[in-house]
């Protein structure tokens, strides 16, 4: 077994194509296809599974080997980036996992000013939703994600805050509060973004043990704010969540004000490659 053999069948996970793999690492689909062929005969067992349908796919053996080889690439990969940083070199690779809104409004910074300072260093991004980056860094795909919570925590490297607010249609009853209570909200015919925030909103409810009248569950920001412009209910967004131009809706703080606090979350504190250190000291130092 060699570092070469897991790294192909790595990449070759990661593309979905011993094609796109051998691409990547600069070697033909046939080099591609002996080193997992190769791999596969020292196991004994397959790794991978080729479906007309599907495509690529793990074996149940495959899936259980992924998580161990990744976190073997990833010792080597810091070691590289070890020797790199002690000599005085800028090199590596950080595979940074991200949703929505944080993509949208503070990765194009911190990737940018990142890339002056460190321009030899690539930045790889993952972008899903908070339960996908959240199973990214379980298991050990990216380097670093940022994740969204009510309050910080032991598990989070704070970089910022973002307020909650309610968005509601042009002459709603709730217009005229400056700030509105959660209470009514509660009482309001409810769409609930499905594409991430659902649990954060869901605490904010709960929280004054309230349950908001969910009517629609909407993925796309853009359908959810035309609903409420067309009064088919209200919702709660993250402040960062919301484009620049917005249908005709109006904004509202909460009563009391709630904020979700952004952070990153790596899978060990304890493996953290010095390209990834430099991002993240970069990030509160832009936005804390």
């Amino acid at each position: 077994m060699t570092i070469t053999q897991l790294q192909v069948f790595s990449k070759v996970i990661e593309t979905g194509s011993f094609t796109k793999a051998g691409e990547m690492l600069n070697m033909s689909q046939s080099a591609v296809s002996h080193a997992i062929a190769s791999l596969e005969s020292e196991l004994g067992v397959p790794l991978i599974i080729r479906d007309r349908k599907q495509g690529i796919i793990l074996s149940n053996f495959g899936m259980r080997v992924l998580k161990p080889i990744t976190e073997i690439l990833n010792k080597i990969s810091l070691i590289h980036q070890e020797a790199t940083a002690e000599k005085g070199l800028d090199l590596g690779t950080i595979r940074i996992g991200s949703f929505p809104s944080t993509t949208a409004r503070l990765l194009p910074k911190m990737i940018g000013t990142f890339k002056k300072l460190y321009p030899k260093i690539e930045v790889v991004l993952f972008e899903g939703t908070d339960h996908e980056v959240k199973e990214w860094i379980m298991n050990r795909v990216i380097d670093m994600g940022f994740i969204a919570k009510l309050q910080w925590d032991e598990t989070m490297i704070p970089i910022t805050k973002d307020k909650m607010v309610a968005v509601i249609s042009k002459g709603h009853p709730l217009s005229g509060y400056m700030a509105i209570p959660v209470g009514k909200l509660a009482e309001a015919p409810f769409i609930m973004p499905s594409g991430g925030c659902e649990l954060i909103i869901r605490e904010i409810f709960e929280q004054s043990e309230l349950s908001p009248i969910v009517l629609f569950h909407v993925r796309e920001l853009t359908t959810i704010l035309n609903m409420v412009q067309e009064g088919l209910g209200v919702t709660l967004l993250p402040g960062l969540a919301l484009p620049d131009q917005l249908p005709d809706v109006e904004i509202r703080d909460l009563e009391p004000a709630v904020w979700r606090h952004i952070g990153l979350c790596c899978p060990s504190t304890e493996d953290i490659s010095p390209a990834a250190q430099r991002f993240i000291s970069l990030g509160q130092s832009l936005f804390q």
